[in-house]
């Protein structure tokens, strides 16, 4: 349970981040989220109690992000939780048709929120010596792709190879540090992308996958649920692996 603990979660409207703040809400924990998507914030603020949330509309993938009150709400609130949930990509693209602004995008929306949200948040939690931090990866990021392309597999990895050094460097101020890498999980975004494709396509897919069947929204945030939780202080550093045998 919460016992008064404060949540940040960034790139809380999607739809995973969505589910993890109404559990989270149901668990007691204050909440402050961080979406650029004013619509989609909104919607989910209307599923939960306004008295124990604090929203912000802001790009934490800005070069400033204090620009968008981030740092304000971290300075006044001290989340001793922080779930670090942007990014994510449907685009199917060969090396060939990648360009380099493109790249440049997907390293942004990955591995630079997740740096600029975590750096003003890790002073708060060596202070006050705990600390729970949950990145979201990829499967992508541990291996390769069916579903994305290099620019989003790089961008994940990366975001690995961050978790893994400061899961180190945070070690000594119980501040544990921690990745969720999801496989395809059937989000509406992932849905959408999915019925797009052909029936074929979708038979092939499956068949990489030795669950035969893409994981679901309660799969998808019982992880993140557990990383977050007191629970999990003597976990640091690891790759939760959510995909259905995928990569193993």
């Amino acid at each position: 349970m919460a016992n008064g603990k404060t949540v940040m979660v960034v790139g809380a409207a999607g739809d995973i981040c969505s589910e993890v703040c109404r559990r989270l809400e149901s668990d007691g924990y204050k909440l402050i989220l961080i979406d650029r998507d004013e619509v989609r914030l909104n919607r989910l603020l209307n599923t939960l109690d306004s008295d124990r949330v604090t929203p912000v509309i802001a790009d934490a993938g800005a070069t400033e992000p204090a620009d968008g009150g981030i740092a304000d709400a971290v300075d006044q609130h001290r989340p001793e939780v922080l779930i670090n949930g942007v990014g994510g990509d449907t685009k199917v693209l060969r090396i060939e048709d990648l360009t380099a602004s493109y790249v440049a995008e997907k390293i942004n929306e990955n591995l630079i929120t997740t740096f600029n949200v975590t750096k003003l948040c890790v002073p708060h939690m060596k202070a006050k010596r705990y600390g729970r931090i949950v990145n979201f990866a990829s499967a992508g990021g541990r291996t390769y792709s069916h579903f994305n392309n290099a620019a989003y597999v790089a961008a994940k990895a990366a975001v690995i190879g961050f978790t893994k050094q400061i899961a180190y460097e945070l070690a000594p101020f119980d501040i544990v540090a921690n990745v969720v890498a999801h496989g395809p999980m059937l989000t509406s975004r992932i849905e959408s992308a999915w019925e797009r494709r052909p029936e074929e396509q979708r038979k092939d897919v499956l068949n990489r996958i030795p669950l035969r069947r893409m994981g679901t929204l309660d799969e998808a945030v019982g992880s993140v649920m557990y990383l977050a939780s007191p629970s999990a202080g003597f976990t640091t550093g690891s790759v939760m692996d959510i995909n259905g045998g995928l990569y193993m």
